[in-house]
């Protein structure tokens, strides 16, 4: 009974000491991010029969475990995954709304005064001063969309660089955690070990949200929430950034050897998928920007289809050139492919193959499932995919209509003087093909109509009207200079540059002037326009205006052939261009709603993703609370707890020393 005694007492002893050190090291440890609190688990030790009595034999430390809630921390992690995604999507949409939707001399204004200076022009279509501020106003206008192009384009290269620096860092994490796995298996009771690994679980899932499998050896597999292992004991799967690309799947019994090249660069991912078998050229195919959800229709609700040939034979579908080339064999019913024309996130197997995993949305918003869909990178992939760069095609479109629109126009009227030559802008790729298959950036735009032209003597007076007619269909560009040349006899000639650029030149001591065109074709040739460029990026001031004033036309040629002093005709229609029902991106609007729309959406897009952040922060919140409120240190409890194992030290002490005690006496009666 003696010997129990002492050897209560000197466990007791040693627990207490055990209890000491552990609510020291939490008291340590109060300010240590991710550390997890711990707790001495006790377990009685048995009993002992004596003197026809059971008494207990006292009480070993069986375990120290860290207070962590795994049920707690699986909805914490997917809360802060979410947030993390609002959160790095919040910061590049509150800088691309502060961009659009500036209070003053932002875009909208500097537009609305383009006009307003045309609108200057038909009160005095022949003030030099007025015309000056209409090329002041118009050099502002190119400026503010010339530079919100290139602060888009920055913005998508700031994007890019920030996910090439989360997928670095997210690799590292994957390899750290790895190694913590193996240090855990190897040490399962270092709670220090398994703490650090769960704050590095968490790190990455603010990277890319991920779920957390936990086996009896406290090791851990990590998933993506798709199903995507990236952790596996000591086996890791590293995510891939990697440039634009395209894919293959062909069916099983396809034959077909050629390959998909493409040209551009979209926000959209094109799933392409083959309904006819076929060479290249004849066999159709249907077109899915949302992985194969659903398929793009035309006004009616029917499934578009498309052929592709050799580059010559190209089709354009989301902003994407793409076409088939070195195919000998033909296509397959199934046969599929993708255009990744961006670059994207991808999970790589064990094989080394690549699984794309790039956030994809569907017409509503919604995440194509199999694709990562939290924590910051879903969040910097969506923006850049579903926002910017849909914001920077809204703005193309619009740049495009506004020069299309004012090119149609301006390319009609006439200035305060005659032209001796006018050289074109845009260049055809082929000059001796029908004009609508020429290469012509706006080639699309020009119908069947005719052109007008007249020329005038040394005096002024007319000397040659003729009116051409212009089929794109069936026209080429030489066909049209040849036409010009035949109708004026050398008075006008029509030159075709090396270059596929039309050169109109008047004979000696002549001059000409645009009666009309309704075919467009000057427009989409760059003939006597007002821009130049085609997209918010290039868009120019046409030289010939910019460096003579004269020649910027607000007037128009009359019935007579004259240009009547201080006639408004093209200054008219300019000045109310912004609010006439115009086509931009395929759809009816007009100008000023267009950029109204453009910058609605992304101040829509920036409002959603701050109120979804709103949201996630108040879960993550609470879901961190209720975590910390077992895990982290309370050093007030400490204290009592280490006042406690303090007292329990000395009691045991105490029990030494009275079993010591005894022990004398005993001895002594002996």
């Amino acid at each position: 009974m003696i010997n129990n005694l002492y050897n209560i007492g000197k466990t007791a002893l040693q627990n207490a000491q055990v209890s000491v050190n552990n609510a020291s090291n939490n008291i340590a440890n109060a300010d240590t991010t991710g550390y997890q609190r711990t707790s001495v688990v006790y377990e009685s030790s048995g009993s002992i029969t004596a003197l026809g009595l059971t008494v207990g034999t006292g009480a070993d430390v069986t375990a120290i475990q860290s207070e962590w809630d795994k049920f707690v921390e699986t909805q914490y992690l997917d809360a802060l995954a979410d947030l993390a995604a609002q959160s790095s999507s919040l910061d590049y949409l509150n800088q691309l709304d502060s961009l659009l939707n500036q209070s003053e001399g932002g875009l909208s204004d500097v537009m609305e005064e383009f006009f307003d200076a045309w609108n200057e022009l038909v009160t005095d279509p022949d003030s030099l001063s007025a015309r000056e501020d209409l090329l002041g106003q118009t050099e502002t206008l190119v400026y503010a969309l010339n530079s919100t192009s290139s602060t888009l384009d920055a913005m998508v290269e700031a994007i890019n660089a920030d996910i090439q620096d989360q997928v670095d860092e997210a690799n590292q994490l994957i390899d750290d955690l790895a190694k913590a796995n193996a240090a855990v298996a190897a040490n399962p009771g270092d709670n220090q070990a398994v703490a650090d690994r769960d704050q590095m679980i968490r790190e990455l899932d603010a990277l890319i949200g991920v779920d957390v499998l936990y086996h009896s050896d406290s090791t851990v597999t990590i998933l993506t929430e798709e199903g995507y292992t990236l952790v596996d004991g000591t086996d890791t799967h590293n995510l891939v950034y990697a440039d634009a690309r395209t894919g293959a799947s062909l069916v099983r019994g396809s034959d077909y050897d050629g390959t998909l090249a493409y040209s551009g660069e979209s926000g959209e991912e094109l799933l392409i998928e083959f309904v006819t078998p076929g060479a290249d050229g004849t066999a159709q195919f249907k077109v899915s920007t949302d992985g194969g959800n659903t398929w793009l229709t035309d006004e009616d609700g029917d499934v578009m289809l498309y052929t592709a040939d050799g580059e010559d034979g190209a089709v354009e579908i989301e902003g994407v050139t793409l076409w088939f080339e070195d195919g000998t064999m033909d296509h397959a019913q199934g046969d599929r492919y993708t255009v990744m024309a961006k670059s994207g996130l991808y999970w790589e197997s064990g094989d080394g193959e690549l699984k794309n995993i790039t956030p994809l949305t569907d017409d509503g918003g919604d995440t194509v499932s199999g694709r990562t869909q939290s924590g910051s990178l879903a969040g910097l992939f969506t923006t850049r995919d579903d926002t910017v760069y849909d914001t920077m095609d809204g703005l193309d479109a619009l740049a495009e209509s506004i020069i299309w629109e004012v090119n149609s126009a301006h390319s009609q009227g006439a200035g305060l003087a005659h032209h001796t030559s006018l050289n074109a802008s845009y260049a055809a790729d082929d000059t001796s093909a029908a004009l609508a298959d020429s290469g012509l950036y706006f080639a699309d735009n020009i119908q069947a109509g005719e052109l007008a032209l007249i020329t005038y003597d040394a005096d002024g007076n007319v000397s040659t009207s003729s009116i051409l007619s212009v089929d794109p269909a069936a026209d080429s560009l030489d066909d049209l200079a040849a036409d010009i040349n035949a109708a004026f006899g050398g008075e006008l000639t029509a030159t075709v540059t090396a270059d596929g650029q039309l050169q109109l030149t008047a004979g000696t001591d002549m001059e000409f002037e645009i009666a009309g065109d309704t075919s467009g074709v000057l427009a989409a040739l760059g003939v006597n326009t007002y821009f130049t460029g085609t997209d918010a990026g290039n868009i120019g001031i046409d030289e010939y205006v910019a460096t003579d004033t004269t020649h910027l036309n607000t007037g128009a040629v009359g019935e007579d052939g004259l240009v009547a002093t201080g006639s408004n005709d093209t200054a008219t229609i300019l000045a109310g261009l912004g609010d006439e029902t115009v086509t931009v991106g395929g759809t009816e609007t007009t100008l000023t709603s267009a950029l109204a729309a453009l910058v609605a959406s992304v101040g829509s897009a920036a409002s959603a993703a701050e109120l979804k952040q709103t949201y996630a922060q108040t879960s993550v919140d609470y879901l961190y609370e209720q975590q910390a409120s077992t895990t982290e240190v309370n050093v007030d409890e400490e204290l009592i707890a280490l006042t406690k194992y303090q007292q329990a030290y000395e009691a045991a002490a105490q029990i030494i020393s009275v079993t010591r005690e005894m022990m004398d006496t005993v001895l002594d009666l002996v």
